[in-house]
């Protein structure tokens, strides 16, 4: 089964880019000063990330690797059901608005589950792109690094909950 590659990493930054204005929404609607700066961290982070698919996607367009052979664990009928799935956005809620994300957030402690829910999706789906790839891809390096980095966030956010309880 081969995979569009620009598809992939157009998902990845609508991602990021989703997690970056949900992220500043919610800084911007705190009133309490370390939640916004917790927040505000994350958006220059998501924002990093994001900048990092950018040029991953441009890699592979100058390679003219729109189309790459995904792992062969991959390679099944389910997983290819999955994967368009995810490319359909149907698997991660948090591709909606960041405005409509928003409207649903009561204070400080919902923002900030809502947050860990969106920072583990997204290390689902980054792992997902790692399985995409297979072990010899170049970018793995990149997508591990990310995963760890979001796995901070998720450290970041906990930390952030225990001091409004």
């Amino acid at each position: 089964m081969n995979f569009n590659a620009d598809e992939l990493m157009e998902l990845a930054i609508k991602i990021e880019k989703n997690g970056k204005e949900y992220f500043a929404a919610m800084a911007e609607r705190s009133e309490n000063s370390r939640v916004k700066q917790v927040f505000n961290l994350l958006v220059r982070e998501e924002q990093s990330h994001l900048e990092n698919f950018v040029k991953v996607r441009a890699r592979l367009a100058e390679k003219n690797q729109e189309q790459f052979q995904i792992a062969d664990e991959y390679n099944t009928p389910e997983m290819a059901a999955y994967v368009q799935a995810m490319t359909d956005g149907r698997v991660f809620p948090n591709l909606c608005s960041h405005t409509e994300l928003a409207a649903e957030i009561r204070d400080d402690e919902q923002a900030i589950y809502h947050a860990i829910g969106f920072e583990k999706d997204t290390i689902l789906f980054f792992g997902d792109i790692l399985g995409i790839l297979g072990p010899d891809d170049e970018n793995r390096a990149l997508i591990e690094e990310l995963i760890r980095q979001e796995r901070i966030h998720i450290a970041k956010l906990y930390t952030l909950l225990r001091t409004l309880k």
